[in-house]
Formats: structure tokens, C-alpha cells, sequence
């Protein structure tokens, strides 16, 4: 590990008091990003109310053809010089596609030290790898702090009650070069919302980032209790699906922004609320981005609904071109009336996470986000489900791969043991192949249990 991981990965273990001192201090992100982050927000800036990626398309998909050896085999020879090429010569392609020809997507004229490997999540079943690169932060949170900014984050001090989990003796941490007041996004109980008020109240804390089902959960406690939320300026959420319900509390009844975006672990499409609504923006500069009808044709109708499809514009070490994400949205229009931007506007997006909340015999729950291994586990299982029939009760359904060992078993106990509360009973069982609904849809929980 060179001295620079050492940091970083360190950083959340200063004494508190030091971490509250460089937190304050830490207030400039161009010295803690980088000049290419610096110069992306700009970049950013200048073409926020409308953007033609259609350059940026073409020399993708032109060098993936060129280097990548799955493109070159399929499309050998072909030149692409505008969106129609593009839309009448390329086919779409999925994770099973990736999948199946994994090898074959893997840019041999890049350095993979330059390079992270990592996995889906494996909410449909099997995990998929990928492979980024390390400095793709640049684009991630250059875009990233630009579409929070429009609910007037400036890279202040923001809560994290996401997928960290933190020893019984804490009840926060601090990473002051993010900026991030870290809590444990697996306590979710009355006593433990109460100390996160507390302190956010007295550091006053103005943007909590949050899984949307933890920043519902968080506001029903703001309310039972009758605590004062002005202090929070903005709920920053991501990676669920969104109900009404979740919005009518936050927004309308607590009066704080519920700012939502959508991304996705392969890195095509980032999307975020209008400033003035709760409207999409796709974000034209991240990725290509297209929405399609059961019979692959693009969407262009204000209220119908389609399947996401994405294409890389800045991971030339493993290119994904028009690829299926699984998931749908509700198309709106190219021009938002609300704040004059000229992208594509979505609504009802719904993502292959659902928000299912897995309970402890106690009530408190976590998600199957929460739940998310991320790790080097998903490379020996073909596919992992969850069901729960009563509260306190979690089987785990795992489809080993012939990589699968003990070991493995033994990390994946550890795993849910170190997210779900001691007396949680926990059965890994392992099936040839996952359960499917009559209708052939895949469920990534199996649920009786009533929240």
C-alpha cells in the first residue's frame, strides 16, 4: 500500500479533535481533488443548459472498435460518423453479453495498473466485473458535486448515513477530506436517530446523504419526536427506489429538499433532480444515454416508459456500449420548462434496488443495499437472494461458483453477522438456481415480513 492509500484509508482514525480541526480547515475541494476536478466543474459550468455529446460518442465507440477486442470482432472494419450509424449499426448489449464474453471486453492497449477491478452489486442475481479507472473520481464527483450544488451544496460538512458500519463504542466518525460526518447506516433505532440529530444539531450539519429508505426513516423520528429540521438543508439520496409517500414526509410535511439522483455501478448514466422539481436531468457529458421500448426502439413519446440503455464515454479500459442497465424510466421531454436546461428530462425512474428492508427481531432493519457485499465474495457465487419470513429470521439463498470454498462460507456469516444485530439468525443455504415470481421477474428479497 503506497503512502497515499495509507492516508486515506486512515484519515476517519484521527483523534476527534484533530478530525474537527481539519474539517473546518478543509475548505477548498480543488486542493483536495486536483486540478482536473477543478477544471471539469468549469467544464461543467459552461455547458450546464445544453450539451451536444454526439463527439464524445463517436470517438468512444470509433476506439472500442478499434482496441476493444469484442467490438473489433463484431464490427471489424466499420467507422461510426453520427448518432444515425450509431443507432442502425451497433447492437445493445447486457450483463449476460459482458458475462459471457468477459475476457473479450477488456481493453488490451490500456495499463490496468492505472486500473480498479470491482463488481456490481448483484441485484439481479449474479454480480458482474468491472473494471475503471482509478481516476475516475474526477468526472464521479466533479458531476456529482455539480448536481448537488443546485440544492446549494458547496462542498459543506455532510452526514453519511449510507453503508458504513462503526464499532458499538462510536457513535460517529469523521472524514475530513471529504468533509463527512460518518454514521453507522445499520443501527437505524430510535436511540441511535437520536444521537444522530444530536449531533448534526450541534455541528449543524446542512446536508445529510442518506439511502432514501434510512432519510424516510430518519425524518418519521424528526417528526414523532418534534425536533427542528431547519438546519438540514437538503436529504442527498441515491441508490433506491423512491415512493411518494417517502417524498409527501420529507418535502412537504418536514420542509427540507429531497434531493435524489440515479447512477448505477457501471458508470453510463448519471441523473439527478431538477433544482426546481423533482424531475430527472440526465447528465449529457457522463455517459450516452438512450431509453428503449420492449422492441429496442427509442423512446421519444412524453409519458412512456423504457429501459435505460447507457454507453461509456470515459473508461476506455473496459467500454460499455449500449448496454441494458435493467432498469426503467417514464420518459418526460429534452427541454425542462422549469429551469430552461436542454437535456432529457425522466420521471418514475425504478432501479434494480428496491430499498427491501431486511428487520431484526427488534424491528430495526437494514436495507439489501446496506447489505451489498462489493467485495472480492462476488467472484465465487453466481447469484445470491434473501428471504424473510419473520423478523430476526434471514435465509440466504447462494449460488456457488466452482471457486466457491470454506472460506468463503465463513466470510459470508461474517459479512451479514458484522451488518444485522447478534441475535439475528442468519442461514446461508445453497441452491442451483435462485427463485423467480410466476411471471418470471426476479426478486432480490423474498419478503412476508410487514415494516
Amino acid at each position: 500500500m503506497d503512502a497515499k492509500k495509507a492516508v486515506l484509508n486512515n484519515i476517519v482514525n484521527l483523534p476527534t479533535p484533530v478530525s474537527h480541526a481539519l474539517l473546518k480547515m478543509n475548505v477548498f475541494p480543488h486542493l483536495v481533488y486536483g486540478a482536473d476536478y477543478a477544471r471539469y466543474r468549469e467544464f461543467l459550468t459552461r455547458n450546464l443548459m445544453s450539451y451536444d455529446a454526439t463527439q464524445l460518442l463517436i470517438n468512444a465507440v470509433n476506439a472500442a472498435i478499434r482496441d476493444v477486442p469484442y467490438y473489433n470482432k463484431r464490427y471489424h472494419g466499420v467507422e461510426i460518423r453520427s448518432v444515425a450509424e450509431f443507432d442502425q449499426t451497433l447492437a445493445l448489449i447486457d450483463k449476460d453479453t459482458v458475462l459471457d464474453n468477459y475476457d473479450d471486453f477488456i481493453n488490451p492497449q490500456v495499463n490496468l495498473r492505472n486500473y480498479d477491478f470491482g463488481t456490481t452489486g448483484g441485484t439481479s442475481g449474479k454480480p458482474m466485473k468491472l473494471v475503471a479507472p482509478k481516476n475516475r473520481y474526477v468526472v464521479e464527483l466533479a458531476t456529482m458535486h455539480d448536481m448537488w450544488s443546485r440544492v446549494g451544496y458547496n462542498f459543506d460538512v455532510r452526514a453519511v448515513i449510507r453503508n458504513h458500519r462503526l464499532s458499538d463504542d462510536l457513535i460517529y466518525t469523521i472524514n475530513p477530506i471529504t468533509r463527512e460526518v460518518i454514521f453507522d447506516g445499520f443501527r437505524l433505532d430510535q436511540d441511535y436517530f437520536e444521537s444522530i440529530y444530536q449531533v448534526i444539531k450541534r455541528m449543524h450539519v446542512p446536508f445529510v446523504h442518506a439511502y432514501p429508505s434510512a432519510a424516510y426513516e430518519f425524518s418519521r423520528f424528526l417528526r414523532d419526536r418534534g425536533y427542528d429540521p431547519s438546519f438540514i438543508r437538503a436529504f442527498l439520496s441515491g441508490s433506491e427506489n423512491i415512493f411518494d409517500y417517502q417524498i409527501d414526509l420529507i418535502e412537504r410535511r418536514l420542509g427540507i429538499r429531497f434531493f435524489n439522483w440515479y447512477g448505477h455501478s457501471e458508470k453510463l448514466i448519471l441523473a439527478g433532480y431538477c433544482q426546481k422539481g423533482n424531475l430527472y436531468h440526465v447528465e449529457p457529458t457522463y455517459g450516452y444515454f438512450e431509453l428503449v421500448d420492449e422492441e429496442n426502439r427509442m423512446i421519444r413519446e412524453p409519458g412512456s416508459t423504457g429501459e435505460m440503455v447507457g454507453t461509456s464515454f470515459h473508461n476506455p479500459g473496459m467500454p460499455l456500449i449500449r448496454y441494458r442497465t435493467g432498469d426503467f424510466a417514464e420518459y418526460v421531454s429534452d427541454h425542462c420548462p422549469a429551469c430552461g436546461r436542454r437535456v432529457t428530462i425522466l420521471k418514475n425512474i425504478k432501479g434494480r434496488w428496491s430499498g427491501d428492508k431486511i428487520f431484526n427481531s427488534d424491528g430495526s432493519f437494514v436495507t439489501t443495499t446496506a447489505l451489498n457485499l462489493h467485495s472480492e465474495l462476488y467472484s465465487v457465487i453466481n447469484g445470491m437472494q434473501y428471504v424473510q419470513e419473520r423478523k430476526g429470521d434471514l435465509r440466504v439463498l447462494v449460488v456457488r461458483s466452482p471457486e466457491f470454498r470454506d472460506g468463503h462460507e465463513a466470510a459470508l456469516y461474517r459479512h451479514f453477522r458484522e451488518k444485522l444485530k447478534p441475535e439475528t439468525t442468519i442461514t446461508i443455504e445453497y441452491v442451483d438456481r435462485l427463485r423467480r415470481q410466476p411471471n418470471g421477474k426476479f426478486l432480490h428479497i423474498i419478503s412476508k415480513v410487514q415494516g
